[in-house]
């Protein structure tokens, strides 16, 4: 059955002018089991079954459901490793800077400190004892001396070696690296250790 078009009989569909644009408010032509229908372009929906490229956005929905798990499991667990690290680092803040005078061979200058509620110098053992604020739960702690410092009177290297430790306190010796002796006079370079904790 022919159809007019702008006042011009059309007896092919093929004659329609073309066009080169669909939106909402157009109208489709559908032919189903009840009959010639038409559908609103606003309508018209093509499911993931009605393409051949469906397995393939649902396996990628699968594989970003997996990846986003993941990213979730390693964010818990960066968290608690920070949250671990956190503990150490404050576990771990006990540490001294001193000097040992140049006046008094056995006087012991804080200069610097965390966690130390004193120093003083044990003369009967040449130590250096470092009392702490906060005890710890055990000896099972790890002394880590400075670098080595010249020792003003001698001119030689000195650098702390573990005397003694215990829960509350801490004993070190200053020791010349050279021959071992004990060293004395520190005036112009500091010495110092830090705690690592397990």
């Amino acid at each position: 059955m022919p159809c007019v078009d702008n006042k011009t009989l059309i007896y092919n569909i093929k004659e329609l002018p073309e066009t080169f644009s669909v939106a909402d408010g157009d109208l489709l032509l559908i032919e189903t089991d009840e009959g010639t229908n038409i559908m609103d372009f606003a309508n018209f929906v093509i499911g993931l079954d009605n393409t051949t490229f469906g397995t393939t956005i649902t396996q990628h929905s699968t594989d970003i459901a997996t990846l986003s798990s993941d990213f979730e499991s390693l964010s818990s667990q960066v968290e608690t490793d920070m949250a671990e690290l956190s503990a150490t680092i404050v576990g771990n803040t006990t540490k001294a800077l001193i000097t040992l005078s140049g006046d008094d061979q056995y006087g012991a200058k804080l200069i610097a400190g965390t966690n130390i509620t004193s120093v003083e110098y044990v003369v009967a053992s040449h130590v250096v004892r470092f009392n702490f604020d906060n005890n710890f739960a055990n000896t099972n702690y790890l002394v880590l001396p400075s670098a080595a410092v010249l020792e003003t009177a001698s001119q030689k290297l000195v650098q702390f070696v573990e005397s003694d430790k215990n829960t509350n306190y801490l004993d070190l010796s200053a020791i010349n690296i050279a021959d071992g002796t004990i060293a004395h006079t520190l005036t112009s370079s500091a010495i110092g250790f830090q705690i690592q904790s397990f």
